[in-house]
């Protein structure tokens, strides 16, 4: 017989038992349908067969198994809600968890066909550099040869949106107009763009996302074909672009990305660049030809040698792995305290199944078969948690909004959390697999009652024996979870504690931060626009409780233009000759270091003079300093870009500033805003009031230097800080929640575990001290036997927290995954939470007073 017929018998005896028979030969005919030459079938096609044929008179059974069922919950108010409650906080924090799980991993990316897409990085071996954006002119260079990928890219601006209502600045992309096309897209309204659009000196059009269109247009269908003022020039919107375009690209507005060859620089690493697989080709295929095209364009350009191209998925490109690493361990958390809460449930319905065993054995000497007894319980507490977890779907539904205006932005790299059919089906699955999980156990202990010694004792010996073997060793599983989820969470909880002191470099406290983008058609990147922001910082120091103000092309943690580039130290050096390293960069005005309170270590700060291009000035950090010239006092000295001769001399060292992560500290370089300015800048203010008492001022300030630029990111450094450790204070809270919790299951677990005991050995606890046993050793009787239950789950705990410790070493941060003192401290609390639990049972067995238990027998 195949394992599928045998399966198949298998769900026909699901039937009662009296109507088996009667339904057999159906059944039986169904079974050999399905299975006649071989042919192929669906089991769903089998379980409908079968439900069609099912008897009435079993779903009359069902339904009196669950009438039942609900009386036996209001027979016990308290017991059916403290399982449900339990039940509900479980599912609902179980759902909670998958449906971001289920947004960022499991869900597909709203693409066609995105296990197609790649993300094509460069990268750079020499420089150590695994993962970096793309070249303008590579990029046009490996559209022109490769042969397994349709290529399209993007990039990053701000657009400055004028009339129709005030001024407001929003963030987009130049893209390149095959990029809809490459991403299997189309525009919800209206056209995409078209290759003509690319072209230098092309009419200026522009798409913009559906939630722009619908706040500051109202919706206005014949929007479309109109003209808008985007950084000072006159756009045309063409289309509505779908909302997956922003899920890639970010932002609100795109325009055309045009690419000028003979002005650009193939070092100017500025762009993202996305392909599209051919039919039939291979991630490592495409791989294996842009490896070819990246040695062929290193031969051509010799400046370009060292790069090299590395292909992403798009799967990989969206979810970075400590995201996922944090989300699936909260999943796993969860799922933990799912399991803490069908462990202490079952032990309640051991508990209780003891105090049934007389009905029990009434219901069997009437002639109720194992198995049908063993349905009746299965129904109950299916029952008890389907209750349970429709009650935690539904706050789990109520938590998503709270969740999406809760969340960091930029958090996630999906815009918002929804829930869908996935999550519903997982919510669903969860509740039926927890009411079995939790009621299994119980109910076949039950069905198995010992008719003679249940009707004569009244189940009065069931403190002992297997039954109470099973409930210690729940109560063991429990703690031993919640053992592991403390030690993960009280190193999460050090980890942030070590990220929020950990030295910055600056000093966050009073400073105002906003960006402007003033359009490059009304003030040059190289002349007008550093003027302006000269005359705008002179107009910020004069506001009353202004203390300093400057201008950078990006702040710490915050939103602007990060950049990179390889330099070189010019004559004698710590390093090897010619040797490029990868330097963060970015360009300030003078008092930038002084307004963000970073100490000058050396040398002096920039001026206004600093604007010679044949002899440009910089000043780097600390570790800069150190890692190209050692101990030596690098001021005077020279460096350059490694595809570039121009010398740079330092003036000045300042302390190293965490830029980008709390964790993670690089080399810095600063270039003077006296020589050119980014199209996005930061603008920063200290000041000794509150940051909501000059913004006016600010405001005006800059309305009086051109009324339609906006302000946009306006937030103070301690906001910024704030969010840059949002994910490590996410991760600690939740799973110190989830921790706690279950902590308390388990003392609840271990507590009842011991109540129970003692209240079924009464008579032998009176028999003991009648026998002259003293109450201090009736307190050591009952405590020891809850400590070894205790003991042995915290045992077990530290040993799967050490085998499981290294999925945690990427969250961590100054902390060892195995750290001794963290994992004594979780074994000492648990041990004092155990002791607290077993110390109720402990006293009321010391109080027994042995007349009244021996009369009792």
């Amino acid at each position: 017989m195949r394992v599928r017929d045998r399966i198949a018998r298998a769900l026909i005896r699901l039937y009662p038992a009296e109507f088996r028979d009667e339904y057999a030969g159906e059944m039986e005919q169904l079974v050999r349908d399905r299975s006649r030459d071989g042919g192929s079938w669906r089991w769903t096609d089998l379980v409908v067969d079968i439900a069609r044929t099912a008897p009435r008179e079993h779903l009359v059974v069902l339904m009196n198994d669950l009438r039942y069922a609900v009386r036996l919950m209001t027979r016990s108010p308290l017991f059916s809600a403290a399982v449900i409650l339990t039940v509900a906080l479980a599912i609902g924090a179980n759902t909670a968890i998958f449906t971001v799980v289920n947004a960022v991993i499991l869900r597909p990316l709203p693409f066609d066909h995105p296990r197609q897409l790649v993300q094509v990085n460069e990268k750079n071996d020499t420089l150590k550099l695994p993962v970096f954006s793309a070249s303008l002119l590579n990029y046009l260079s490996w559209k022109e040869q490769t042969r397994t990928l349709d290529l399209a890219a993007f990039g990053f601006a701000a657009y400055s949106l004028s009339g129709d209502g005030e001024p407001e600045q929003f963030t987009g992309s130049p893209i390149a107009p095959a990029l809809l096309h490459v991403l299997g897209l189309s525009p919800l309204y209206g056209r995409g763009f078209a290759a003509a659009d690319e072209r230098p000196g092309a009419a200026k059009v522009a798409m913009i996302s559906g939630g722009l269109w619908k706040r500051r247009f109202g919706g206005d269908p014949s929007l479309v074909g109109r003209s808008v003022t985007l950084n000072g020039e006159s756009y045309t919107i063409v289309g509505l672009a779908p909302p997956a375009l922003a899920v890639l690209t970010g932002g609100d507005i795109w325009t055309p990305m045009t690419i000028d060859p003979g002005r650009e620089n193939r070092l100017n690493h500025v762009i993202t660049v996305v392909g599209r697989l051919r039919p039939g080709v291979s991630v490592a295929q495409a791989q294996k030809e842009m490896d070819a095209i990246a040695v062929r364009v290193g031969e051509q350009y010799p400046e370009v040698r060292d790069w090299g191209i590395n292909l992403f998925t798009f799967y990989r490109a969206f979810v970075n792995p400590q995201l996922e690493t944090a989300l699936l361990m909260l999943l796993c958390a969860v799922v933990c305290v799912l399991l803490i809460a069908c462990a202490n449930i079952a032990n309640l319905l051991l508990v209780r199944s003891a105090a049934r065993q007389k009905e029990i054995a009434v219901r069997t000497a009437l002639g109720a078969s194992r198995s049908r007894l063993l349905r009746q319980l299965l129904v109950e507490s299916v029952t008890l948690s389907a209750i349970g977890g429709m009650a935690g779907t539904i706050c789990a539904l109520w938590s998503v909004p709270l969740i999406n205006r809760t969340l960091p932005p930029n958090l996630l790299p999906i815009p918002e959390i929804t829930i869908d059919r996935t999550v519903l089906l997982f919510a669903a699955a969860a509740t039926i697999v927890t009411g079995v999980l939790f009621g299994l156990a119980p109910s076949w202990r039950a069905a198995r009652v010992d008719l003679h010694t249940a009707l004569k004792q009244a189940g009065r010996s069931a403190a002992s024996g297997p039954r109470g073997r099973v409930r210690n060793l729940l109560a063991a599983a429990e703690l031993g979870l919640a053992t592991v989820l403390l030690i993960g969470a009280a190193l999460l909880i050090q980890t942030l504690f070590r990220l929020q002191r950990t030295e910055l470099g600056f000093a966050p406290k009073g400073v105002l931060t906003f960006q402007l983008a003033p359009p490059t058609t009304k003030y040059a990147l190289d002349t007008k626009a550093p003027q302006f922001y000269r005359t705008l910082i002179d107009a910020l120091q004069a506001i009353p409780g202004v203390h300093g103000a400057a201008v950078s092309s990006g702040i710490p943690f915050g939103n602007g233009s990060y950049t990179s580039t390889p330099m070189t130290p010019i004559g004698p050096s710590a390093l090897p000759p010619d040797t490029g390293v990868s330097i963060d960069w970015r360009i300030v005005s003078p008092g930038y270091f002084h307004t963000m309170g970073v100490p000058l270590l050396r040398g002096r700060d920039f001026t206004d003079a600093d604007n010679s291009r044949d002899a440009p000035v910089v000043i780097i950090s600390a570790a800069m300093a150190e890692r190209f010239w050692g101990k030596t006092d690098p001021v005077g000295r020279s460096l350059r870009q490694v595809a570039d001769r121009l010398p740079f001399t330092v003036i000045g060292v300042v302390a190293d500033v965490k830029n980008t992560a709390l964790n993670r500290q690089a080399p810095a370089l600063y270039m003077s805003m006296a020589r050119r300015v980014w199209p996005l800048m930061d603008v920063v203010v200290r000041t000794d009031r509150d940051a909501a008492a000059i913004l006016p001022g600010v405001r005006s300030a800059v309305r009086q230097l051109d009324p339609q630029l906006p302000l946009a990111s306006v937030r103070t450094m301690e906001e910024w800080l704030s969010n840059s450790a949002a994910q490590p204070r996410l991760n600690a809270q939740l799973l110190g929640i989830f921790a706690a919790v279950a902590l308390l299951i388990a003392a609840i677990g271990i507590y009842g575990v011991l109540a129970y005991s003692v209240t079924q050995r009464t008579r032998e606890i009176g028999l003991r001290m009648a026998l002259g046993a003293p109450r201090a050793r009736v307190l050591r009787l009952v405590i020891g036997e809850g400590m070894s239950v205790g003991m042995c789950g915290i045992a077990a705990g530290l040993v799967a927290a050490a085998a499981l410790g290294r999925t945690l070493s990427s969250l961590l941060f100054g902390v060892r995954v195995h750290d001794l003192p963290t994992y004594a401290g979780v074994a000492v609390v648990l041990a004092v939470v155990a002791l607290a639990a077993c110390a109720l049972p402990a006293r009321r067995a010391a109080l027994v007073d042995p007349i009244v238990a021996l009369r009792e027998e």
